[in-house]
C-alpha cells in the first residue's frame, strides 16, 4: 500500500547509474517514438523501407505535478518521496526532414509534406523532403 504525504518536493532530476537524467531519456525516447512513426508513413507513402527521419524540438518535456495548496502531494518510495505526476507535456516539434528514395519527385514530395504536416502539428515550411543516391 502507498503511502500518500503532503509535502514540498524539490524539482531535481533523478539520475541513473549512467548519469543520464529520467527526462532525457524520456525525451529521447518520444523523439525516437515519432522518427519512428514518420519512417511507417514514409515507407508506405514511397516503398522506401530504409528512409531516415529526423526531427527537432523545443525544450524538453514539461511534468505537471498534483499539488496541494503551497505544496506536492508526494508518495514514498525506496529512496525518499517522490511527487505525483499529472501529465506529461511532451516538446514541441519545430522540423523534420526526410531522406528517402523518391524524395527528389515532386508528387512524392507534396504528398510526404502534407502527411507529416497534418500528423505532426508541424507547417510545410519546416519539413524537408529529400531524394536519395
Amino acid at each position: 500500500m502507498l503511502l500518500i504525504i503532503i509535502g514540498m518536493q524539490s524539482g531535481k532530476n533523478v539520475e541513473k547509474n549512467d548519469g543520464e537524467s529520467e527526462e532525457n531519456i524520456t525525451d529521447k525516447a518520444y523523439i525516437a517514438d515519432v522518427e519512428n512513426k514518420i519512417c511507417n508513413v514514409v515507407a508506405k507513402v514511397t516503398g522506401d523501407a530504409n528512409a531516415a527521419v529526423l526531427i527537432t524540438v523545443k525544450g524538453g518535456t514539461e511534468r505537471v505535478y498534483i499539488k496541494n495548496g503551497d505544496g506536492y502531494i508526494t508518495v514514498r518510495t525506496d529512496s525518499g518521496y517522490a511527487p505525483i505526476l499529472s501529465q506529461s507535456i511532451y516538446p514541441e516539434i519545430t522540423g523534420v526532414s526526410v531522406v528517402c528514395r523518391g524524395g527528389d519527385n515532386f508528387e512524392v514530395k507534396k504528398k510526404l509534406i502534407d502527411v507529416i504536416s497534418t500528423a505532426v502539428g508541424v507547417s510545410s515550411n519546416r519539413i524537408c523532403i529529400v531524394g536519395t543516391k
